[in-house]
């Protein structure tokens, strides 16, 4: 069967209509992220996301659905209260962006409507783009203390959740933020448009600078192997066994287009979350071993990727002061 846009979208309509609508504390639901624009392209994997907004602590904070081997929902669940200050969201880069423009499938009164209207307000003033980047910068900026003050004991996936902190920081002033499975094939064009293509040489220093397409071909295998394993009993509800299929098709697609490096991050950010999980035998460990110093992320070299990300975030506050001061802030 061909999958469309169409397709999803029904599907998503039909587990609204079944799942969401008779509950009642189910405020609202929305279709977000890429299959939202009507034009949207539809990859031979995709997810569907969702956003559940419920009344009081919901039941869960997130929940993939298998639709098939290839297709999943990826449904967000969120409180109302953390939407009540309409204005605070033009601060917050992923609520703030989500509700922009997402298509309502779902809502009982006027939620939508009141919150939408004062989110889009002011939504583009300086202070409102410093805040999403600072939302940003300060973990990332944090996490690179810590690394600091011990470096011999450097964990990969903080390591990489404060580069992609860096990265989005630099996103989101002048768009949304990327996400992670798109992160490094996205971030030249956000580097371009801030008028810096520098930044994507520092971005890639943090990983290194060494990788190169072909290593990533060889590593894909020893990375489905592992997140096989991983994906059994994750800590992190991104690797799910409805997923696997959603990521390596994003590799496969990035090793054959115009930057063929990019692909590095999806298979890094995933592996390192695979890993967490434990239960890995000698043979998987090799193959994440190898991939770690290709990186710089092994020892002795740790301290040469924690001062590459130095640089990142010096190149980062910097941007932010000029953002500020042009902008009389």
């Amino acid at each position: 069967m061909r999958v469309t846009r169409d397709t999803l979208l029904k599907l998503a309509k039909d587990a609204v209509e079944k799942r969401f609508k008779p509950d009642r504390n189910v405020v609202a639901v929305f279709l977000v992220g890429s299959l939202r624009p009507d034009d949207a392209v539809i990859g031979s994997a995709a997810d569907v996301d969702l956003l559940v907004i419920t009344n009081g602590e919901p039941p869960q904070e997130r929940e993939i659905v298998k639709l098939s081997n290839e297709y999943h929902l990826d449904i967000c669940y969120e409180s109302a209260n953390l939407y009540a200050q309409p204005r605070e969201l033009r601060g917050h880069p992923w609520r703030g962006w989500m509700l922009w423009d997402p298509l309502l499938l779902h809502e009982k009164g006027r939620f939508f409507e009141y919150t939408q209207a004062i989110l889009r307000s002011q939504f583009d003033d300086p202070a409102n783009l410093l805040k999403r980047a600072y939302f940003f910068s300060a973990p990332a900026r944090s996490a690179w203390s810590e690394m600091t003050l011990a470096p011999d004991s450097l964990a990969p996936a903080q390591y990489l959740g404060a580069v992609a902190n860096a990265a989005n920081a630099f996103a989101v002033l002048v768009g949304e933020p990327i996400p992670e499975r798109r992160l490094l094939a996205d971030f030249p064009a956000r580097a371009r448009k801030l008028g810096n293509p520098e930044l994507l040489r520092l971005l890639l220093g943090t990983l290194g600078g060494q990788v190169t397409a072909d290593f990533i071909r060889a590593m894909l295998p020893k990375w489905e192997a592992a997140y096989l394993v991983g994906c059994q009993s994750p800590r992190d509800g991104r690797v799910h066994p409805a997923r696997l299929a959603y990521y390596k098709t994003a590799i496969e697609a990035q090793l054959e287009g115009e930057f063929p490096v990019a692909a590095i991050w999806p298979l890094l950010a995933t592996w390192s979350l695979a890993v967490e999980s434990g239960g890995f035998s000698d043979e998987l460990t090799v193959g994440w071993k190898m991939t770690l110093d290709k990186v710089g992320l092994l020892a002795p070299r740790q301290e040469v990727a924690i001062q590459a990300l130095d640089e990142l975030l010096d190149a980062l506050e910097e941007t932010l002061e000029q953002v500020a001061v042009r902008s009389g802030i």
